[in-house]
């Protein structure tokens, strides 16, 4: 197993609340990016692994979310092309540009979370991206509006995950208080 899968694992990637099609993203980012990450922990051995996930993860997400900024209007007009063309069928094609981006967001969430990186900062981040996922910035119509917020949630549950990683769970708190008495 990778030092990045091995990492990612500790912090609860595989508690993250992800679809199957994300959940390949997120194999898919691990397997290439793997040798990158060995490469940045051979070059700085006196960082923990925790700083050197932050700074990884927020470099490939930024790789990430500028390849679906510049590609985005492209994909619009592809995916309008589908749907009048293929109608209900079109529903059958994915962006795997988008599904990378929203991998790669609740990863890093994820290690901000571990990080303690401040609340309000990764909620803005969480807010901003799955604006941006969901094409907010192109006004989108009302009926979008909630699933700007049901991403920037499960962004936030990603965020959480990785807080709450070096937290015993209750039952091993009520073993750790009988061990005292």
């Amino acid at each position: 197993m990778s030092h990045l899968k091995q990492q990612l694992l500790l912090l609860g990637m595989a508690n993250l609340s992800v679809d199957a099609s994300i959940q390949q993203q997120l194999e898919q980012f691990i397997s290439t990016s793997s040798a990158h990450f060995e490469r940045v922990r051979l070059q700085r051995p006196d960082s923990t692994p925790l700083d050197l996930l932050l700074g990884f993860m927020t470099l490939h997400h930024q790789q990430a979310h500028q390849q679906w900024l510049h590609q985005h209007a492209a994909a619009t007009k592809m995916q309008a092309v589908f749907d009048s063309t293929l109608g209900d069928h079109a529903n059958g094609f994915t962006n795997q540009d988008q599904h990378y981006l929203v991998a790669l967001t609740h990863l890093w969430l994820m290690v901000q979370g571990a990080c303690n990186i401040d609340y309000s900062y990764s909620n803005e981040q969480a807010e901003i991206q799955s604006g941006i996922i969901n094409g907010e910035h192109h006004q989108l119509p009302p009926q979008f509006s909630t699933d700007v917020e049901s991403l920037r949630c499960q962004f936030m549950q990603s965020y959480y995950l990785g807080k709450n990683h070096n937290k015993p769970n209750f039952s091993t708190r009520i073993k750790q208080l009988f061990r005292k008495l």
